[in-house]
């Protein structure tokens, strides 16, 4: 280890090496740093990209842990709605078109599932671009694709260094792993490199210098593999089961990638309630509800079905559906 802030060389040139076959990114070992979380991306994007009560366009409904991070640094969170193209890019421009900082998770939006638009990427590259803004764009599982090879990130299209790319080991290979990684724009990697020396300095080497071994002896890609398999199997499952048993009481969409799926209520229900009441069963689940912040969102469940195998899932769905039906 040569003390560099950014991580393990290695390890970072196999992450580049690996983002440039499956994601369509052109980066260097230079410009990835590694880190504990995303969240750790976030708070120094915050600190080094915003001043007190500077704009930032957060999706909403969207992941609750941005908006705590921008709101602890001080920022103004612009909520900016979401619909089956992602992020509506026109109504933020129209918003607050000096922003300085956009999040987003274009790969698979967190938690409602849709794929940003191409035409609306190419709006938000567009938009930073002219306006010197910065987009962190947070790729959290869209490697779980069951349908097709994995879409190309939104940095693949970024030709003006615009874009902080994130990703985790937490998801890919298991939560207890605390690697995260950026791909920096050329212009942050100095700035980004002093703040993790000041503040957290380098992810803890031995678990640095095993991923790497991991990804090198080709481990790593195999495992994506094997489990991208497993989970479109455990994701059709559930499908079955939802077809079956939560007719007329739960709508699950289409699942073709990532590790939950959300679930709508019909009416108007109560998915806090909802919830509650599975949790009391045995079944654990999240409300859509507490994604949403300004803009209004159909109720439903965040249900998960990665960690459970074909059987103990179609459990679980007759559970719920006598939940749902009581």
């Amino acid at each position: 280890m040569d003390g560099d802030a950014r991580g393990y060389k290695p390890l970072r040139e196999a992450i580049a090496g690996y983002l440039r076959s499956s994601r369509g990114i052109t980066c260097f070992a230079e410009q990835v740093v590694l880190v504990g979380s995303v969240q750790q991306i976030l708070d120094i994007s915050a600190r080094l990209l915003l001043d007190p009560g500077g704009e930032v366009w957060v999706e909403d409904p969207g992941y609750p842990g941005a908006h705590m991070i921008f709101a602890a640094a001080g920022a103004k969170i612009v909520d900016i709605p979401v619909d089956s193209n992602g992020m509506d890019v026109v109504f933020a421009r129209n918003q607050a078109p000096n922003a300085r900082l956009a999040y987003v998770t274009a790969g698979r939006q967190s938690p409602m599932g849709s794929v940003l638009a191409l035409d609306r990427r190419l709006a938000l590259l567009n938009w930073a671009h002219r306006h010197d803004a910065i987009v962190i764009e947070d790729d959290y599982d869209s490697e779980y694709r069951y349908e097709g090879a994995p879409l190309s990130a939104m940095k693949s299209l970024d030709e003006t260094g615009r874009v902080i790319y994130c990703g985790t080991f937490s998801k890919l290979l298991f939560p207890s792993l605390r690697i995260s990684y950026a791909v920096l724009p050329d212009q942050l990697i100095a700035p980004f490199t002093a703040a993790l020396s000041l503040t957290s300095r380098h992810v803890a080497l031995m678990a640095q210098t095993t991923l790497h071994e991991f990804i090198a002896e080709g481990h790593f890609g195999r495992h994506v593999r094997r489990m991208r398999l497993l989970y479109a199997e455990r994701a059709q499952a559930l499908r079955q089961a939802a077809d079956v048993y939560l007719a007329g009481l739960l709508e699950i969409p289409e699942i073709t990638m990532g590790l939950d799926t959300p679930a709508f209520l019909p009416g108007d229900r109560d998915d806090k309630s909802v919830a509650h009441l599975a949790a009391q069963a045995g079944i654990e689940s999240l409300p859509l509800s507490i994604y949403a912040r300004t803009h209004p969102v159909k109720p439903g469940l965040l249900l998960g079905f990665a960690a459970v195998g074909p059987e103990a899932i179609a459990s679980g769905v007759r559970t719920l559906a006598r939940v749902l039906d009581a």
